[in-house]
């Protein structure tokens, strides 16, 4: 049996689910409505299964761990996702090194040579793009922003939620190329992509 990224149900309400991802590939998850897509991102955001859920990341059961088990935990996961936005207050250059400065994990000269190159691969002006505040970004640059520093991160499950939702089609268009940069980076990750059927269909 392959060993699994991730481990995830849920026996609650009408819909019952029961996902099972392996390491190292890509897969497209199709949920059946946008609150069972919402607690599967929830539970992926905070290591942590609720009520009527179970939950293995990265092949820990989640169930159990203390507070510095989780953490730990987490750091291995990176979302893209509404529910994981830019702090409005912060640049995007703030935002994306955040953490690295937070953790000391990845020097932040590092960082900004990531940054700098991947936003120049995406066509982005970087050092006019660092300097914006997220209010001042379009739908397609804050989703940039939010996948570079999900590279930085450098998470051995990377999940992106939705992540076209709301573009245009050329804009959904540059989005699929995140896939190509995520495991030209990260050879040995995980790629999971999470909607709903109605926004599959």
């Amino acid at each position: 049996m392959a060993e699994l990224a991730l481990r995830y149900s849920r026996l609650v309400g009408a819909n019952p689910v029961m996902v099972s991802v392996p390491r190292g590939g890509v897969t497209r998850l199709h949920l059946p409505g946008e609150d069972v897509k919402m607690h599967l991102v929830k539970a992926v955001l905070k290591a942590r299964a609720d009520e009527g859920e179970e939950l293995e990341l990265l092949g820990a059961a989640t169930a159990g761990l203390d507070a510095k088990g989780r953490e730990r935990l987490r750091r291995r996961v990176g979302v893209v996702s509404r529910e994981v936005g830019l702090i409005s207050s912060l640049n995007a250059w703030e935002n994306i090194s955040l953490p690295a400065a937070f953790h000391g994990t990845t020097p932040l000269a590092e960082v900004a040579e990531l940054a700098q190159s991947v936003l120049e691969r995406f066509g982005a002006d970087a050092e006019k793009f660092l300097a914006r505040l997220p209010d001042d970004l379009d739908p397609l640059e804050r989703r940039l922003a939010t996948f570079v520093r999900l590279l930085v991160e450098a998470p051995e499950l990377a999940l992106f939620d939705n992540i076209v939702a709301g573009l245009t089609r050329p804009e959904r268009e540059r989005v699929k190329e995140f896939e190509a940069e995520y495991r030209a980076r990260l050879p040995l990750g995980t790629l999971l992509y999470v909607d709903t059927q109605e926004a599959a269909a």
